[in-house]
């Protein structure tokens, strides 16, 4: 090699080795998503219809499932796990832990938890054969925005403390999202055919505790509830009229 070629050879290697060449293959950054840990405090909504400005648009036999609704049957009134859509509109805060492959939330509410899986995995092929009262979920992100997707879930749970009920049928749609460093915006769109003639969806806003300084405190519900005996029979909706959606 003569020194010319010499000297470009050297030339070019250096050249691509320096971090800033465009000659040198970029590495694309990944960014991590945002960092949702940490205590949070509910939006308290009783009645998912107050959130929606109206009441769901149901089906013939949902609107009659709501028209005769008994409040003294409150499932969480026996004990029974309230269900993803009523822990967080309870007034009781929850705490999520997140990892790179999954996220828990963890409830004050009868001191149960949630976990969302974000590895990448599907829901069991199985999962309607053995429904369960918190249900399967599976999350993604997109962007900023935490995309929960939930199915297998029992249908003896309420979707709020008022009594809207739903199926096993049920495939809820979450969106949770930071919009400032102490507040999250969390979209829940339900669908189910059973109970409700299309999907629908409410917005409500969590605020942030300092977990450091405050903590979720412990919930126990056993059998032989003596609050049941508090629960009155109760059919608010009679007067409702379905005039079909």
């Amino acid at each position: 090699m003569t020194k010319r070629g010499l000297f470009l050879f050297t030339l070019l290697a250096l050249t691509l080795s320096s971090p800033s060449s465009p000659l040198r293959a970029q590495t694309p950054q990944k960014k991590s998503p945002p960092n949702l840990a940490g205590g949070w405090r509910n939006q308290y909504t009783p009645n998912l219809a107050d959130a929606l400005g109206h009441e769901p648009p149901y089906t013939a036999y949902g609107a009659e499932r709501w028209r005769t609704v008994d409040t003294s049957k409150d499932p969480t009134g026996f004990c029974l796990p309230p269900g993803p859509s009523r822990v967080l509109t309870s007034p009781f805060p929850f705490v999520v832990v997140q990892q790179d492959d999954r996220i828990a939330l963890l409830f004050e509410y009868q001191t149960i938890w949630r976990m969302v899986y974000t590895d990448g995995r599907s829901h069991p092929a199985d999962i309607a054969d053995y429904p369960e009262f918190m249900g399967h979920s599976i999350g993604r992100w997109e962007g900023d925005t935490l995309v929960v997707d939930t199915v297998g879930l029992n249908e003896r749970s309420w979707l709020d403390t008022a009594g809207h009920e739903h199926s096993s049928k049920l495939h809820l749609t979450e969106r949770f999202r930071k919009t400032a460093e102490d507040k999250m915006e969390w979209t829940a769109t339900f669908e189910d055919p059973v109970y409700f003639s299309k999907p629908w969806s409410i917005t409500r806003t969590f605020t942030r505790f300092d977990d450091n300084k405050d903590r979720i405190m412990p919930y126990t519900c056993t059998e032989n509830n003596r609050d049941v005996d508090h629960l009155k029979p109760n059919q608010p909706n009679l007067n409702y009229k379905y005039e079909g959606n």
